[in-house]
């Protein structure tokens, strides 16, 4: 490109010289081509190193770009996972995280084996300044929006962060109960699938439109948000899952209370519980109040190789003798369910884990019915659940285990799980 510019000018160069004596000119000529030549090369040296540098230089800019915005996995915070946690570590912008699970189930007796891309979820978070946070899951469930598959906002809020002690939140929430549904994410937990009282008396994942607060002192972690209630029409014998309203032009005709307390001052101990309270018949005619109330207790452990969980929940629905009349459902006026797990890792101190596990639950969604019906034993379960989950590094799980149902339903479960 250089050479051709500069052609005509070394042409002229040597029309000028055909104004002296010949063999004057010839030397003239001769001087100016290698003149030009000489300059020629150290310009097109100079456009190489030129070009290779600002190669370089936007080869940093991506890669400083691509950490900020998808920064490293960190503790969790405020109570979510580690991924779900990444934007409050950021300095300001965006912040971009995700996890997934692919989960394969054979089934013993009746039922049909299963492959399922379970989920996949991208976190989208933007930090505006030190004060103001922006943080949202997408979730793409069953890889299709088509049979069961869907996409959701799992949840989407914004908080305001005042001090350690007293923060603001608004947006469609996680309900705090519990220690599955704030922080879902595979890595969190050991078995392929979240226990049955963390499904179906508390409704993991559970969200729900409202706000609150939250914050730290003195030890102590809480949490209090109002939130719309339950749309109690979708309550049937298998627990309260149905009542979720997801945020979806929610019914707000009842809104409902939720406070969480856990100790958090010792190291590896997490200790506390939460309540939920609030009218679940939106209402609808013909159904009742169906104030609902939702208490548990919680406690995790992790000291050495040794990791210990157990929770214990129950929920108690006024008016489920009516609801029933009204609905033809059969719904309990009192729900049960506890699960203790233990797990220990054979690589501790090492950059994998490898951790054999067991799981017992027992789970009575008809623990006591309303005067008039009859409990069904189909949702009187007791699960031991027991297996091994690898992981290779921090971000990536791979889960063995078999799930022994006292009655039908017994069944083992692969799963690769990632986060980032």
């Amino acid at each position: 490109m250089i050479r051709t510019i500069l052609a005509p000018i070394v042409g002229l160069a040597a029309a000028a010289v055909l104004l002296v004596p010949e063999a004057e000119g010839q030397e003239a000529v001769n001087q100016a081509a290698t003149t030009v030549d000489e300059r020629l090369t150290e310009l097109e040296r100079k456009n190489a190193a030129l070009e290779a540098q600002l190669e370089a230089y936007g080869e940093e800019l991506e890669r400083l770009n691509l950490r900020d915005v998808i920064p490293a996995l960190g503790e969790s915070l405020y109570g979510m996972g580690p991924a779900a946690s990444k934007v409050y570590g950021v300095e300001q912008g965006l912040s971009i995280g995700g996890y997934g699970e692919f989960l394969f189930t054979e089934r013993t007796g009746s039922g049909s084996d299963t492959f399922d891309a379970l989920r996949s979820v991208l976190y989208f978070g933007y930090k505006f300044d030190e004060d103001w946070v922006f943080n949202s899951e997408i979730e793409f469930e069953h890889a299709s929006t088509g049979a069961d598959g869907e996409v959701s906002l799992e949840f989407g809020y914004i908080d305001y962060l005042a001090s350690d002690s007293l923060n603001a939140r608004g947006g469609l929430v996680l309900v705090p109960m519990g220690l599955i549904n704030e922080r879902h994410e595979p890595t969190t937990f050991l078995p392929a699938n979240r226990p049955q009282t963390e499904r179906r008396i508390i409704p993991t994942t559970w969200r729900e439109n409202g706000l609150g607060v939250f914050g730290d002192v003195g030890g102590f972690a809480y949490k209090a948000y109002a939130v719309n209630g339950f749309d109690g029409e979708g309550f049937d014998a298998s627990g309260l899952r149905g009542g979720r309203q997801k945020g979806s032009k929610a019914k707000a005709e009842d809104f409902a209370f939720v406070g969480r307390l856990d100790w958090v001052d010792t190291p590896g101990l997490l200790l506390g519980g939460s309540l939920y309270y609030g009218d679940s018949g939106q209402d609808e005619p013909g159904i009742p109040d169906l104030a609902t109330t939702i208490l548990e207790l919680h406690a995790e452990y992790e000291t050495g190789p040794w990791s210990f969980r157990a929770l214990a929940a129950m929920a108690h629905v006024d008016d489920a003798g009516d609801f029933n009349d009204a609905t033809g459902e059969t719904l309990a006026k009192r729900l049960e369910g506890f699960y203790a797990e233990v797990g220990y890792d054979l690589l501790a101190d090492r950059s994998q884990s490898l951790t054999p596990f067991v799981r017992w639950e027992t789970i009575d969604t008809q623990a006591s019915m309303p005067s008039g019906f009859n409990a069904d034993s189909d949702q009187d379960d007791d699960i031991v659940t027991f297996g091994l989950t690898y992981q290779p590094i921090d971000q990536v799980v791979i889960k063995l285990d078999y799930e022994d149902w006292d009655g039908s339903g017994d069944q083992w479960n692969f799963l690769i799980g990632y986060v980032f």
